[in-house]
């Protein structure tokens, strides 16, 4: 028979487990990060580059978006979660993205399964929840590792206000996402030590100074610090155009 003092212990145990306090933990792999980032998204479910909305199963409303035209394409309806910079991007920089460092059954190899595999700062890198973003799958495919660009042309992919320069290899997003994107690659260049190039720094410092953070990006970077435990300068504090620095001139 329980005593009433086991009761007791019993319940200053679970009131001690309540009432302490919970300390931040960035995630530790991919897969964490996409479980954490489905939370954070789940009372704003809509995808980043052409504002679709999706259900719990991940299923894009391509009429809500006015891509119906894309109903035929494999990966058209299948929201997935995108690295706003690109993981080949950033993974490239890292040893066991270059060089055969792993092996499987006595067969070398490298790349990203290499990197997921044995290096702990490359596994932060991808889990990075200030990268992470819900995207549609046939335009995350099509942006494929593009580098970011202010492009000539109509922006229509699909319905979608979305530019593909695939010659070139440049994608241009919509205004409404464009400082989102600058930020995004701005802090993982701070963050992991990453390198961008002057052009690419330029266009991301203009792009967040003309296209300030909105209401659900202060809200969803708030969001993400209480799990990582630390900001984003740069949606904290949007980013300052250099004295030596002139704005990007409009292609279209």
């Amino acid at each position: 028979m329980i005593t009433s003092r086991r009761i007791r212990l019993a319940m200053l145990s679970t009131w001690l487990l309540v009432a302490l306090p919970s300390f931040p933990e960035p995630p530790h792999n991919f897969q964490q990060a996409k479980r954490d980032a489905a939370v954070i998204f789940d009372a704003h479910r809509q995808t980043l580059y052409c504002g679709c909305a999706y259900n719990k199963q991940r299923q894009i409303d391509l009429a809500g978006c006015h891509m119906e035209t894309a109903q035929h394409k494999k990966r058209a309806a299948h929201m997935e979660w995108e690295h706003m910079m690109p993981a080949e991007n950033f993974g490239r920089q890292f040893k066991c993205w270059r060089e055969t460092l792993c092996r499987n059954k006595g067969k070398p190899y490298k790349g990203r399964k290499c990197c997921e595999k044995i290096d702990n700062n490359f596994k932060q890198a991808e889990a990075e929840l200030y990268n992470l973003w819900p995207a549609e799958g046939l335009v995350n495919q099509a942006r494929s590792n593009y580098r970011y660009a202010e492009l000539a042309g109509k922006a229509d992919f699909f319905g979608c206000s979305f530019k593909v320069d695939r010659r070139l290899r440049q994608v241009e997003p919509d205004d409404r996402i464009k400082g989102l994107v600058a930020r995004a690659n701005l802090f993982m260049s701070d963050q992991y030590n990453i390198k961008l190039s002057p052009a690419q720094k330029q266009l991301f410092e203009v792009w967040s100074q003309r296209f300030p953070p909105d209401a659900w990006e202060k809200q969803w970077a708030s969001q993400v610090a209480d799990i990582e435990g630390y900001e984003n300068r740069y949606i904290k504090k949007p980013t300052r155009l250099s004295p030596t620095l002139k704005p990007l001139p409009m292609l279209y």
